[in-house]
C-alpha cells in the first residue's frame, strides 16, 4: 500500500484552505454595524457641525462606526449664513414626525431597524458631494436595512413646496450603490424607494427593507447617488435621502489567524505522516 507523503498532505491542506476561503459559510464571517457605538448629541442627530464655523467655512470630516468610514461635509453659506450638510449623518430620532425639511433626520418607520441609532444619507443637489462608505480593507458587503426618511416619504406621498407627489404610472425615486476597489468600478445595485410605474407598482416604501449589495462584489468603497422622475431646472426635486441600519460586512481571518491555522494544519500533517510511518 502506498503511503501518503508529508508533501502530499500539505498540498491537500493548502487546497482545503483555498476552498474554505472561497466558501462564505466557513471561513468568512459577517459583522453587522448597528451604529450603537456612536454617541448621539442631545439634539437627536449628528450632521458634522463642529460648532465653530464662520460664514463661508466648511469641514469635510468622515465619522466612523465599526471601523467603517462614512463621508460627511458640513458648511455655512457665505452670503446667507444658513447651514447645510451632505453625505452621512447619524440619528436616534424615534418618532417619524412631520414630513418637512426641518425633520430631515427622522426615519419614516420611526427609529432604527432593531436598535435606536441609524444613519441618514443625503445628497445636496447644489454640491457634487456624495454619501460614501469607505471600508478598512477590501471585502464583500452583503447589504443593509434601508428606509425612507419622513421628509422624503411625505414628499413622494403628498408633495411639498418643491416637488409634486410621485404620479401614478410614471413616478419613481431610487438610490444606486456603486462599488469600487482600488479606484475601479466593481458593480452597482439600485433600490427603488418609491415606484408607481407599471401594472403592479411597489408604491412608496413605508418601513424597513433589505438592500442587497452582493452584486458589487469585493469593494473598498461604495458611493450612493439618487435619481427619479421629479426634476426641475435646478435638478432632482424629490428629497435625496434614505435611512440606513444594520450594515452587514463580510470579514475574513487576519493574516495572523491564517498563520495559526496553517501552522496547526502542518502539525496535523506531520503527526499523520508519523502515524503512517509507524504503520509501515
Amino acid at each position: 500500500m502506498r503511503r501518503p507523503s508529508l508533501h502530499a498532505a500539505i498540498r491537500s491542506l493548502a487546497a482545503l484552505f483555498c476552498c474554505a476561503a472561497a466558501w462564505p459559510g466557513h471561513v468568512r464571517a459577517e459583522v453587522v454595524i448597528t451604529f450603537e457605538d456612536l454617541t448621539v448629541p442631545e439634539a437627536g442627530f449628528f450632521n458634522g457641525n463642529p460648532g465653530n464655523l464662520a460664514p463661508g467655512q466648511s469641514v469635510t470630516v468622515p465619522w466612523t462606526s465599526g471601523s467603517v468610514s462614512f463621508a460627511n461635509q458640513f458648511s455655512i453659506d457665505a452670503f446667507y449664513g444658513y447651514a447645510s450638510w451632505a453625505g452621512f449623518s447619524y440619528s436616534d430620532v424615534a418618532a417619524s414626525g412631520a414630513a418637512t425639511f426641518s425633520n430631515q433626520y427622522a426615519s419614516n418607520p420611526g427609529g432604527g431597524y432593531e436598535s435606536p441609532t441609524y444613519a441618514v444619507a443625503y445628497q445636496d443637489s447644489f454640491t457634487p458631494f456624495l454619501p460614501v462608505i469607505t471600508l478598512p480593507v477590501a471585502t464583500e458587503v452583503s447589504g443593509f436595512r434601508i428606509a425612507n426618511t419622513t421628509y422624503a416619504f411625505g414628499s413622494m406621498q403628498d408633495g411639498d413646496g418643491f416637488s409634486d407627489p410621485l404620479p401614478t404610472g410614471t413616478g419613481w425615486f431610487a438610490t444606486t450603490a456603486t462599488g469600487f476597489v482600488g479606484g475601479s468600478v466593481t458593480g452597482s445595485a439600485t433600490f427603488f424607494l418609491g415606484d408607481r410605474r407599471g401594472d403592479s407598482p411597489t408604491g412608496i416604501l413605508s418601513g424597513w427593507a433589505w438592500f442587497d449589495l452582493t452584486p458589487l462584489g469585493v469593494v473598498d468603497r461604495i458611493e450612493f447617488s439618487f435619481d427619479g422622475s421629479q426634476y426641475s431646472e435646478y435638478g432632482l426635486t424629490t428629497p435625496a435621502y434614505f435611512a440606513m441600519d444594520n450594515l452587514t460586512v463580510a470579514t475574513v481571518p487576519e493574516p495572523g489567524t491564517w498563520a495559526l491555522l496553517i501552522g496547526a494544519g502542518v502539525g496535523w500533517a506531520v503527526v499523520r505522516g508519523r502515524r503512517w510511518g509507524r504503520r509501515a
